[in-house]
């Protein structure tokens, strides 16, 4: 009996050995990377992927104010801005639509390119990201609005210019 209790007390201390063994947590991490061109927020935080915009009866939709950086590889290059579609909010029974207009910094955004100088973007260094560009939202036209729940999507398109500061 001594001789099988000794093999099954190693066993079972070697077992208690093994059961404190490290165990191994593996974390996925993502980037997306764009070599030229980024936009976040003035604290550096990536943009919100949706904004709730307040109404008031009687005057309309108040303008939503975001301050943005824009972040280049490089200093001198210009870099242009537009919407890829006109920005609307539309009422979900769909029998409205509102306007918007999109500001980047002094800059009314369209569809057309709207373009920033390097040293209007960048008056020190590509390193802490562009001055602060607020990035307004508002309705075009201010006024009394049906009641209902609206929605759209303000997409911005930017592009580092292929010419630098004071190129053709």
């Amino acid at each position: 009996m001594k001789k099988y209790i000794k093999p099954l007390m190693i066993v079972a201390a070697m077992s208690t050995a093994f059961s404190a063994m490290a165990i191994q947590k593996d974390i996925t991490v993502n980037a997306n990377v764009d070599s030229q061109l980024d936009m976040t927020q003035a604290d550096n935080t990536p943009l919100p992927a949706s904004i709730d915009m307040q109404y008031l009866p009687g005057r309309g939709l108040e303008s939503y104010r975001l301050n943005t950086k824009i972040w280049s590889n490089s200093a001198t290059s210009n870099v242009k801005v537009r919407l890829v579609s006109a920005a609307n909010l539309t009422n979900a029974d769909g029998a409205e639509t509102v306007p918007m207009t999109v500001k980047l910094g002094d800059k009314t955004l369209n569809t057309t390119d709207a373009e920033f100088t390097g040293s209007e973007l960048f008056p020190g260094s590509v390193e802490n990201g562009s001055a602060v560009l607020p990035l307004t939202i508002s309705q075009t036209t201010k006024g009394i609005l049906k009641t209902g729940q609206y929605s759209g999507v303000v997409s911005l398109m930017l592009t580092q210019a292929t010419t630098a500061e004071g190129g053709a």
